[in-house]
């Protein structure tokens, strides 16, 4: 059930009425028809939008702290899905149907909809999840992370995912390297439609690493014991640009920034680190590291001698993450192509990938695994949404190695149309809010949240189910498993040596 603070009431229906209203006014506009009511149609929609935004941040910064996942969501929404909007509708607006590749007003104005439908739906179910985690939001502002600091295995479980961390960082930082060498020999594109090989004991020692990360993260070591790791991390994160792909660091960055948010939320309040003038001086380094992000994708472009201006770099950047609109205004203006009685499996084919490719299930099963690459014989074969739209919409550039790339809105809306958008973003919704809540868990649940935030927030641009199988995997799940049995046969063993050990000889005087 909502919850609506007496204070914020009139805040509520002032922002999120107009925003409303105004989405229904363009609704109403695109029912009548004609090309200029139409065209009044999309300019509407857009301003709902933006009302929207407002309404929701009116929302997130009464009280940030405690809102920060929805804040986050909200700002890859708008970057990923809505950037290019926003520099077109500023710049370029007479060029707003070429620029972001509609066939017409009435698709703009639909994909318009359709997104603004998302972003309504998972602001309102983070809102309405606020009944199902109500007792531990209460439990996490009176005891903090006690649920965790009080299991006596943390310290032992902090240690074993520590020392794995170190030596599974060795296969990561190899696997690592070779895409930097095979990208650096091949280019940036050509990593898309050939695959650098590795050797297999390699591949899976890697997968540890960033699952260890997180446990360690998740037993809520101290400062001190976080530096070396983080160190380790940091140099990971930052070797990850050196591949052209920049959505590794930044989820990173993101997973990061919630972490240290809700760790700082059980200080008191006279004792909290992240203060208002070191938040400042993090925006301020983000814009530089903003403007290092596009730089990188000059130069994996091979556009090294451009001599933008820090604001034009800045812009520029949002125009390119802003690209995976095309996928939300290209399933609009393709939707035809598509059998409605199968396109529900572009939803599962992180499941599908994962049930094929998985040495256990392949074991049991014989599945033949699935290598993704950019050809002409996968993407008529495959149930990836992203190549199959891409290979429809321009199969010359697909085969080059360009791609739209793929979105939960895209997915949801060609399998199961505005109902199937309305469902997945309810669970963004709820998932989000259940982030807000992963200190007052137990640190196998902290952890597991801590990797699903990563795929979460990347959510925009990424399968709408992938995060099922980037956390829910055999690989981590037997993890974690292990590392709890490790810690409860350590923790037994050595209270029985204590038990065992001879009393001392008490000395007389």
């Amino acid at each position: 059930m909502l919850q609506f603070e007496r204070k914020a009431f009139l805040r509520d229906v002032l922002l999120l009425g107009a925003a409303l209203s105004v989405l229904i006014v363009s609704a109403l506009l695109a029912g009548l028809g004609g090309s200029s009511r139409m065209e009044a149609a999309v300019d509407v929609a857009f301003s709902g939008i933006v009302l929207l935004n407002v309404a929701i941040l009116a929302y997130v910064f009464t009280a940030v702290r405690r809102r920060l996942p929805l804040l986050l969501f909200q700002a890859t929404f708008n970057l990923l899905l809505l950037g290019r909007v926003y520099v077109t509708w500023l710049q370029h607006y007479d060029r707003r149907l070429e620029l972001l590749e509609a066939a017409s007003c009435r698709s703009l104005y639909l994909s318009f909809q359709i997104l603004a439908i998302s972003l309504l739906t998972v602001y309102l179910s983070y809102r309405a999840a606020g009944s199902l985690f109500r007792r531990k939001e209460v439990s996490l502002a009176r005891e903090g992370a006690r649920s965790i600091l009080d299991n006596p295995t943390v310290p032992i479980i902090r240690q074993l995912s520590k020392w794995v961390m170190y030596v599974s960082s060795l296969a990561s930082f190899f696997s690592l390297a070779n895409t930097i060498l095979f990208v650096l020999r091949n280019g940036y594109l050509t990593s898309f439609t050939e695959t650098a090989g590795v050797p297999s004991i390699i591949s899976r020692l890697s997968l540890l690493f960033a699952p260890s990360f997180a446990v360690f993260l998740a037993t809520m070591p101290s400062a001190k014991q976080l530096r070396l790791p983080m160190c380790v991390y940091g140099v990971y994160m930052l070797a990850s640009l050196f591949t052209g792909r920049r959505n590794i660091i930044v989820c990173e960055i993101f997973m990061l920034a919630l972490y240290f948010v809700l760790r700082d939320n059980l200080l008191p309040k006279g004792k909290r680190v992240l203060t208002g003038r070191l938040v400042a001086l993090v925006c301020v380094l983000g814009v530089g590291g903003v403007y290092l992000l596009q730089m990188v994708a000059y130069l994996r472009s091979g556009l090294q001698n451009t001599s933008s201006s820090l604001l034009g770099t800045l812009v520029s950047f949002v125009d390119s993450q802003g690209a995976s609109f095309r996928v939300v205004v290209k399933t609009v203006d393709y939707l035809d192509h598509f059998d409605p009685s199968s396109s529900w499996r572009f939803l599962l084919f992180p499941l599908e990938l994962f049930f094929n490719n998985n040495i256990i299930t392949r074991t049991l099963f014989n599945t033949t695994p699935i290598e993704i690459v950019q050809t002409a014989e996968f993407a008529q074969n495959t149930n990836n949404y992203a190549h199959v739209l891409t290979y429809l919409v321009n199969s010359s550039k697909y085969l080059r190695g360009e791609g739209f790339g793929t979105s939960y809105v895209g997915e949801a809306y060609v399998a199961f149309g505005i109902a199937g958008v309305i469902a997945i973003s309810i669970l963004i919704g709820v998932a989000f809010r259940f982030f807000a809540t992963l200190l007052a868990r137990p640190w196998p649940v902290a952890a597991l949240g801590l990797l699903a935030v990563k795929s979460f927030v990347y959510i925009p641009r990424s399968y709408a189910l992938g995060w099922v199988t980037d956390v829910f995997n055999i690989t981590y799940l037997c993890y974690i498993l292990g590392l709890y049995l490790a810690a409860q046969l350590l923790l037994f063993v050595g209270t029985h040596l204590r038990r065992a050990a001879p009393p001392q000889a008490e000395v007389k005087a």
